[in-house]
C-alpha cells in the first residue's frame, strides 16, 4: 500500500505546479528574484560554489524546460522523502512530525554523504537545490489555509481576550528578541568580537549624473499572474457547471479552482506596491482574498459561506473528497523537508559558530515555549476553559509550517496557532531592526540569531541588505523551528508545557 500512497503525494505535487507553467519557466522574476534576496549575504561569508545563491542562479539562467525539470524533480525527492519519513515513522509507534523527521534524515544524509566521499554531499545539494528554490518560492501559499480556516476554529473568547492575544504577541516577541540577544552578545564579546559602530570611511563627494530611474522586479513575472486567472476563470466555469448538474467531478473540480485561485491571490498580492505589503503582507491579503473567492463560489453555486468553506479542508487525501486547502497544506511537508538544503548550504557558517549557534536556539526555543506558557497563565488567556486557546499560542515564534505541527501535537488549534505567527512576524518585520538598532547591537551574528529566533521569516527578509547578519536569520528561524519541535515531541516535556500553561 505504500507505493500507491507514494505515487498518489507525488501527482498531487506534479499536477499543481504543472497548473502553473509559467511560473517555472520565468527565468528572470522567478527563481532568480529569490536567489538575489541572499546574493550579499553568500558572497560576504565566502562560501563555495556550490553555495545555494549560486545554484538558484545558475537555474534562473538555464530556465526553460531543463529548469522546470530540475526544480519538480527536486520537489517530487522530497516529497517522497517525507511520504516515507511518515510510513516508518507510523510503522514504529512514534509520535514525531514526519516533515521534521524527513528534514533530520535528509540533512544527516548529505552531510554523512559529504564526509565519507568529499563531494557527494555537495552534489546531492546542487540537485536538490532547484527543488528546494521552487517550494521556498510558494511556501506562504501553503499558509493561507491555516489562516482560511479561522471562522471555524474556536472561538477566542470577548474583546479583552483578543487583546490578551495581542499582547502575547508583542511581549512574547520583545521577551524572545531580548533572551536571544544579550546572552549571545555576551559570548560573541568574550570570543573578542566588537559591538562598535565602524567609522564611515572617507568619502569624496562627486558630481554624478542622475541615473534613470528603474522600476523594482516584482516577485512574479506579469504572465504568471495571467496564467493563473485565466486558470481560475476556466475552473471556475467547469466547477460551477459540475455542481449545478451533480456531476461526481463537481468536488475536485472545485477543489482544483479554489487552488488555482489561491495561487492567484498569492500572487496578485505579492505584485502590491512594497509600501502596501509592508504593513500588509501579500500571505493576510491572500487570505482574505480566498475567503471571498469561498464566499462567491457560494453565492454562484447555491451553497453557504460555511459549507463552501469546509470543503476546502476536508482532512483527507482522497481524490475525489480532498479539498484545496488539504494539498497545500501537504505541500508543507516536503518544503519543512528543504530546510535540509538550506542548513547544507550554511554548514560552514554553522560549523565556525556552531556554539552560539546552539545556545542561542536553545534559549529561544525552549525559553520561548515555557516562557510563553508561563506567561499565558499568568494572565489567564481564554479564562478558566481557554486550556485550546493558551496551547495553540505557545509556538508564537515558530515558523508557520513547524508552528502548526507543534499545536496539534499539544493539543491546540492549527488557525490559531497559525495567525498568531503571522501577526508576530509582522509585527517583528516592523520593530526588529529598529529595536536592535536602538539597543546599539551592531555585531551581526547577535543581530542575525535575534531577529531570525524572534520574527520569523518577515523579519529574516528585512536583513537582507546586511550582508553578514542575514545568513544567521536564516539559520536562526529554521534551527529555533527545529529545535522547538524537538523538544516537544519529547512527552516529558510536552507534559510540562501542558501544566504549566494551564492546558492539564
Amino acid at each position: 500500500m505504500m507505493l500507491p500512497k507514494l505515487l498518489l503525494s507525488t501527482l498531487f505535487l506534479i499536477a499543481f505546479f504543472a497548473a502553473l507553467p509559467s511560473s517555472l519557466a520565468e527565468s528572470r522574476n522567478g527563481l532568480q528574484y529569490s536567489a538575489a534576496t541572499s546574493t550579499k549575504a553568500i558572497i560576504s561569508n565566502k562560501t563555495p560554489p556550490t553555495s545555494s545563491f549560486a545554484i538558484e542562479q545558475a537555474v534562473s539562467h538555464r530556465g526553460g524546460n531543463s529548469g522546470q525539470r530540475d526544480s519538480l524533480t527536486g520537489a517530487v525527492i522530497m516529497t517522497l522523502v517525507e511520504r516515507v519519513t511518515n510510513r516508518v515513522l507510523k510503522s514504529q509507534g512514534i509520535s514525531f512530525p514526519s516533515m521534521l523527521g524527513g528534514c533530520i534524515a535528509l540533512l544527516g544524509f548529505m552531510l554523512a554523504a559529504e564526509f565519507i566521499s568529499p563531494g557527494v554531499g555537495d552534489s546531492m545539494f546542487s540537485s536538490l537545490s532547484p527543488g528546494s528554490a521552487l517550494l521556498a518560492k510558494w511556501l506562504p501559499v501553503f499558509f493561507v489555509p491555516g489562516l482560511a480556516m479561522l471562522p471555524l476554529a474556536p472561538s477566542v473568547g470577548s474583546g479583552f481576550e483578543v487583546a490578551k492575544v495581542l499582547a502575547v504577541v508583542i511581549i512574547g516577541w520583545a521577551y524572545s528578541i531580548s533572551t536571544v540577544t544579550y546572552p549571545v552578545l555576551f559570548l560573541r564579546l568574550s570570543q573578542g568580537a566588537s559591538n562598535k559602530k565602524a567609522a564611515p570611511a572617507p568619502v569624496k563627494k562627486l558630481k554624478k549624473k542622475a541615473a534613470p530611474a528603474v522600476a523594482p522586479v516584482k516577485p512574479f513575472a506579469d504572465e504568471t499572474l495571467s496564467g493563473l486567472l485565466k486558470g481560475s476563470v476556466a475552473t471556475a466555469i467547469l466547477s460551477f457547471a459540475a455542481t449545478k448538474m451533480g456531476n461526481d467531478l463537481a468536488t475536485p473540480l472545485q477543489s482544483i479552482f479554489l487552488g488555482i485561485s489561491t495561487f492567484a491571490t498569492y500572487v496578485w498580492a505579492a505584485r502590491l506596491p512594497s509600501s502596501f505589503n509592508t504593513f500588509i503582507h501579500p500571505l493576510i491579503t491572500s487570505t482574505i482574498l480566498t475567503l471571498g473567492v469561498i464566499y462567491a463560489t457560494g453565492l454562484a453555486t447555491g451553497f453557504t459561506f460555511i459549507n463552501v468553506l469546509k470543503t476546502y479542508k476536508t482532512g483527507t487525501l482522497d481524490l475525489m473528497k480532498t479539498g484545496a486547502g488539504d494539498v497545500l497544506l501537504f505541500l508543507l511537508g516536503p518544503s519543512v523537508v528543504s530546510f535540509a538544503v538550506a542548513i547544507y548550504g550554511r554548514k560552514k557558517l554553522l560549523k565556525e559558530n556552531f556554539l552560539i549557534v546552539m545556545i542561542g536556539m536553545l534559549i529561544s526555543s525552549g525559553g520561548g515555549l515555557f516562557g510563553t506558557a508561563a506567561f499565558v497563565r499568568l494572565i489567564q488567556l481564554g479564562g478558566k476553559t481557554g486550556a485550546l486557546v493558551r496551547l495553540s499560542v505557545l509556538s508564537r515564534n515558530v515558523t508557520t509550517a513547524l508552528s502548526m505541527a507543534i499545536a496539534g501535537m499539544l493539543g491546540g488549534d492549527v488557525s490559531i496557532a497559525a495567525s498568531v505567527v503571522v501577526l508576530t512576524g509582522i509585527f517583528g518585520a516592523t520593530c526588529a531592526r529598529r529595536t536592535l538598532d536602538a539597543l546599539g547591537i551592531t555585531d551581526p551574528i547577535t543581530r542575525g540569531l535575534a531577529t531570525g529566533a524572534s520574527s520569523q521569516g518577515l523579519g529574516v527578509a528585512t536583513l537582507v541588505n546586511e550582508p553578514d547578519a542575514f545568513p544567521f536569520a536564516a539559520m536562526g528561524m529554521v534551527l529555533t523551528a527545529v529545535v522547538a519541535t524537538c523538544l516537544v515531541s519529547i512527552p516529558a516535556v510536552k507534559d510540562a508545557l501542558i501544566k504549566l500553561s494551564g492546558g492539564a
